[in-house]
């Protein structure tokens, strides 16, 4: 019965960190949506202001 609970425990490490994987995973992701979005938006948002804008080719 010993060993089980040794192999019970790896599974339970191993779990952790898989799952630890893919929750910083996510976040990761999430950040670079984010910050592709903003870009995004400011792109379109220069491309909207036309050329005679003042400040329409900066992307911040």
């Amino acid at each position: 019965m010993a060993a089980m609970s040794g192999v019970g425990a790896f599974v339970a490490i191993l779990y952790f960190l898989i799952v630890a994987a893919v929750a910083v995973l996510s976040v990761w992701a999430l950040v670079l949506l984010i910050i592709f979005l903003r870009l995004r938006i400011a792109e379109l948002r220069s491309a909207a202001a036309g050329p005679g804008t003042p400040g329409a080719g900066r992307l911040g």
